[in-house]
């Protein structure tokens, strides 16, 4: 039997031990009206209901990005937030007072799994997730998945990735011989100077470089410490 590192065990045992608990979200927003005095009004009373949810531990993750309504600019954020369900993200966001009002509206929730890393910082962010196809052969994706794991341990102490999420995935349906595939999914938030570089770094890693996984690029814009 080959040898197994020490690392890509106890990384295995956490993230099957993970799915009793709530999954993280990313969520985007974006403004529903060209009012910006409407948004100025209602922009206390959102930043304190936000803040709430900060403080009751439920928003794990913020970044900013430009955003205008008419000629005014107005940052718009997105966020990765704890939750039973995407059902819950959206009626807790809801209920928000630019959302109830109609100002502003969730684009897209996205269960990107357990928070795993986290680097505070404060320069532009690029969003890395990478989603697995279909293997031709278990033991193969395993070393893939020690060797990118690893990887990302090594960017985190690097100041490369300012937060890591890893979510479970069925990769390969059961057969009669053979039990269903589960194997995590990356969804990573690198420094890069631009999309094209934030590319360059997926492209290091074996999943991607050996075409066993897809990877999509998307900006996140500036992280804010919570």
């Amino acid at each position: 039997m080959k040898y197994v590192p020490r690392l890509f065990l106890v990384l295995f045992s956490f993230l099957f031990s993970v799915s009793s608990y709530s999954a993280a979200y990313g969520v985007s927003v974006a403004w529903k009206t060209e009012d910006a005095q409407a948004v100025f009004d209602a922009m206390p009373n959102q930043k304190k209901a936000f803040a709430n949810l900060i403080d009751a531990g439920l928003i794990h993750d913020m970044f900013v990005s430009e955003s205008f309504i008419g000629d005014q600019a107005f940052p718009i954020i997105k966020f990765v937030m704890e939750a039973d369900s995407e059902e819950e993200v959206r009626r807790v966001i809801g209920n928000l007072p630019l959302q109830f009002k109609e100002l502003a509206e969730i684009t897209e929730v996205r269960d990107i799994g357990s928070k795993w890393l986290d680097t505070e910082v404060v320069f532009t962010n690029y969003a890395i997730e990478l989603s697995w196809k279909e293997p031709e052969d278990q033991l193969i994706a395993d070393k893939i998945i020690s060797v990118d794991l690893q990887k990302v341990v090594d960017w985190s102490a690097q100041g490369v990735i300012t937060s890591a999420y890893l979510k479970n995935q069925a990769i390969a349906e059961s057969q009669p011989n053979q039990t269903a595939m589960i194997r995590p999914i990356y969804s990573i938030a690198v420094l890069a100077r631009n999309e094209k570089h934030a590319l360059e770094i997926a492209n290091d890693l074996n999943a991607v470089k050996l075409g066993s996984a897809t990877v999509n690029i998307s900006e996140l814009g500036f992280k804010l410490a919570l």
